[in-house]
């Protein structure tokens, strides 16, 4: 009698180990990709490979558990967190066994705690968030809540509130619910007492879910923090390394979000923020009156235009001239001859009838501005005056942390929980973006006459 072969691997020797091996490489390039100014079109290309490695797993059944294993316990440090989550995006495929797959979460989760979120996120076994909900260890019931926030299934609600009462974060917990767009009672004020204290990192979590919910909750407290954010005897990168320019960030994205016209009046009037958060500002809000000095300082560089700068411009104008981007020798005058040609072509499309670069004597210049009038009450989006269909059109071409302000904007503006994140898989992303696109056409087809 023939042995049962089910378990063992197909006749193409080294295709898993190979496979493995990509992926968890693949694994370590996408959290670089996700702290530069990569777009989501580049994060694809890595996910690509992650994708793959579940496509050729399954030809392989239970064999991929011992060599997913082997290749972690071989891995070189430096490679650890890619081989766990490649472990564990494995065992949930493969290991039909509950139990035995949150034993493995919980040898691993300590010691990798993003790869195992990341895995879970992406190829979680659908059962696995409700057992570590329900898990008796803090840390798997804690992990667990996360998860349910990212997977944002109103089916996981239930286990959030009873995971709140057992002593999990009350504000992971709220994100979690956010995320899932429904907020339980007293939110508000948990959220407003948040916003009132000192802790900058249980604000950040506020701030982030305040923004995916959707619509203008906590307005005025919103605007109060933000001021004493910013206040001159107020904590700043100094005292706070690391929460004060995310905390800034995470609040004038929702400000900027909500409420366009009155951030950018603040930063242009000199409110103290970081550099690429007020260019964020000056882009969401697409107006003349922040772009004029945003064009006059980057014709004035001498170095190609950094990430922030590029997502402006890309973002407002639908482009970046290659002068601009180039990292070998560009004439100046090249450099600012492309930028105003740029510049004045969709100005000119946008109201300033007949407007040519050798208009410009300079972007600072008062005479420049009158020339301008026209687009004082425009905001200009993809070349465009911004429209609710095309709102989320240059999300693909910007940012990781760009793009997370135009989903905190397409929230806000509808009213809605928008539960997508930057560091999510590239094709969900880009599936959500073209469905909203997609169904904003339609609304405005079903409006015409």
């Amino acid at each position: 009698m023939t042995p049962s072969r089910t378990n063992a691997p197909p006749p193409l020797p080294g295709m898993l180990p190979t496979q493995m091996d990509i992926a968890i490489r693949a694994y370590g390039r996408r959290a670089g990709l996700l702290r530069g100014g990569y777009t989501v079109r580049a994060l694809k290309a890595v996910d690509q490979r992650l994708d793959a490695l579940v496509a050729v797993c399954r030809y392989y059944g239970p064999a991929c558990l011992e060599a997913a294993a082997a290749a972690y316990e071989q891995a070189a440090p430096f490679d650890r967190h890619g081989a766990a989550f490649v472990r564990v995006v494995l065992s949930e495929h493969h290991e039909t066994d509950a139990p035995k797959r949150v034993a493995l979460l919980g040898t691993l989760v300590q010691q990798h705690a993003g790869a195992v979120r990341d895995a879970l996120w992406f190829y979680g076994a659908p059962d696995t968030c409700q057992h570590l909900l329900a898990s008796p260890t803090p840390a798997l019931r804690d992990l667990g809540v996360e998860l349910a926030g990212r997977l944002a299934l109103p089916a996981h609600l239930d286990g959030v509130h009873t995971a709140a009462r057992d002593g999990a974060d009350q504000d992971t917990c709220l994100l979690a619910c956010a995320l899932m767009g429904e907020l339980p009672a007293r939110t508000q004020e948990h959220w407003t007492s948040v916003l009132k204290g000192q802790d900058l990192a249980r604000q950040i979590t506020t701030l982030r879910a305040l923004a995916v919910i959707g619509g203008h909750l906590l307005q005025p407290e919103l605007r109060s923090y933000i001021g004493r954010l910013t206040a001159a005897d107020g904590p700043s990168e100094a005292s706070h390394p690391i929460g004060w320019a995310a905390a800034v960030d995470a609040s004038m994205g929702l400000w900027a979000a909500r409420e366009p016209e009155a951030a950018l009046e603040a930063v242009v009037g000199g409110l103290r923020i970081p550099n690429e958060t007020a260019l964020r500002v000056v882009a969401l809000a697409g107006k003349i009156q922040g772009l004029l000095p945003v064009l006059d300082f980057i014709e004035r560089l001498d170095r190609p235009v950094a990430p922030a700068e590029r997502d402006l411009l890309q973002l407002v104008f639908g482009q970046v001239p290659p002068e601009l981007t180039s990292t070998q020798a560009v004439d100046p005058a090249a450099r600012q001859g492309a930028l105003r040609a740029m510049a004045c072509d969709v100005f000119a499309a946008n109201g300033c009838t007949g407007l040519e670069p050798g208009h410009i004597t300079a972007w600072a210049d008062p005479v420049t501005k009158d020339r301008l009038w026209a687009l004082d009450a425009v905001r200009i989006r993809g070349a465009s005056p911004l429209q609710p269909r095309t709102r989320l059109e240059q999300a693909f071409d910007v940012g990781h942390a760009m793009r997370g302000w135009l989903y905190h904007e397409h929230a806000a503006a509808s009213g809605r929980a928008f539960p997508v994140l930057p560091e999510d898989l590239a094709s969900r992303q880009m599936g959500a973006v073209e469905a909203v696109q997609l169904i904003a056409g339609l609304e405005d087809d079903g409006a015409s006459p």
